[in-house]
């Protein structure tokens, strides 16, 4: 066969692979691209932080001192007291909380501000360093008082291992449930059609996900087997880490077999999927906080489900929060299984109207 004849075998190849190829090489490429253009500085402009005063006579033109010198690197919050601050940087609403005491308008006064720090959040141990030290010199030539700055952290210190665990366990998550489950099902997209004939395919879908779903305990039993050989003092077989990663693995694996099924089962669903994957391990804010790259990427990590599903799992594994704790992130969560399992039904309807498409 001579090299043009390859060349029109394989275009007819591509023709008949259309859709597959435009995925592939159009939407996933695209997918990425738009990906990286959340990421707009590589110096911390964004990063919400919060200002509260640190007793009853801290007056707002103190609070107003410290949160205009923040601005630089930051977004200011404001919170009533010292504890609030702490509880929504635990929630990390916020992952700094700078506590201001009276007499920054002063001229004779010496005056501490406390930077707080989680030290759960080993990613950010160091940057908070950074800005102790720079920090301290700008707010004491602007405030009219001699000001300092001293660095408390609260919690229990982890280490940057320690913390990059549960999200190691919670990309696995994300790969499992809208990579290797949608892919598993269009293995066996021949059965499924036959199935049709003699059941209700949407039982034969929630018994995969009630299967597939109950394996997650498999890869936080190893987690935690790693956990404890390193000595880290936590593990992820706890009932709330194990509730966060069910509802997880449901919303993400309902999500990942409705783009299956709406496309028929094709191929290039699992390549729709992966993208998928992908823009969620990218964007759900694995290891630096929200806001460390750009106000765009904030914006959009927290209209991630993911995202709160990460906090929570993070929460229940490195601080041993419970889960009423997490309350509005469970609500998140909870919206996202039932929006998801809706799509599903409705992509399931879509399937059983058409049947299988190779």
């Amino acid at each position: 066969m001579d090299p043009l004849a390859l060349l029109r075998k394989e275009a007819i190849t591509v023709r008949r692979n259309l859709g597959l190829f435009l995925v592939l090489l159009v939407v996933v490429p695209g997918a990425l691209a738009v990906g990286t253009s959340v990421y707009q500085q590589t110096i911390p402009q964004d990063i919400p932080v919060a200002v509260a005063p640190a007793e009853d006579a801290t007056t707002e033109t103190d609070v107003r001192y410290v949160r205009s010198t923040v601005r630089f690197f930051s977004t200011p919050v404001e919170y009533e007291s010292r504890e609030a601050a702490v509880r929504a940087m635990e929630r990390e609403e916020v992952y700094l909380a700078f506590v201001v005491p009276p007499g920054l308008t002063d001229d004779d006064a010496e005056v501490t501000v406390t930077v707080v720090t989680d030290g759960a959040n080993a990613p950010l141990s160091d940057p908070a360093a950074l800005v102790v030290d720079a920090l301290g010199s700008e707010l004491d030539a602007v405030a009219p008082a001699s000001v300092t700055l001293e660095r408390e952290s609260v919690g229990t210190e982890r280490t940057l291992s320690e913390f990059m665990l549960p999200s190691a366990l919670f990309a696995l998550v994300v790969l499992y449930a809208l990579v290797y489950l949608p892919y598993q099902v269009r293995e066996e997209r021949r059965v499924m059609d036959r199935l049709r004939t003699e059941t209700r395919l949407g039982y034969v879908v929630a018994s995969k996900l009630l299967f597939y779903g109950v394996l997650v305990v498999v890869p936080a039993a190893t987690a935690s087997a790693a956990a404890r050989y390193y000595g880290y003092g936590f593990d992820a077989l706890g009932i709330e880490t194990l509730a966060v990663l069910g509802l997880s693995f449901l919303y993400m694996a309902a999500a990942g077999l409705a783009v299956l099924f709406l496309m028929r089962l094709r191929q290039a669903a699992v390549f729709v999927n992966l993208g998928l994957a992908v823009g969620v391990l990218t964007l759900s804010g694995l290891v630096y906080p929200v806001g460390f790259y750009s106000a765009v990427r904030k914006t959009i990590s927290r209209s991630l489900p993911t995202h709160y599903s990460l906090v929570a799992l993070r929460g229940t594994m490195l601080r041993g929060e419970t889960l009423g704790f997490y309350s509005a992130h469970l609500t998140w969560m909870g919206a996202a299984v039932a929006g998801a399992v809706l799509l599903l039904g409705i992509a399931i309807r879509h399937y059983e109207r058409g049947g299988v498409r190779g």
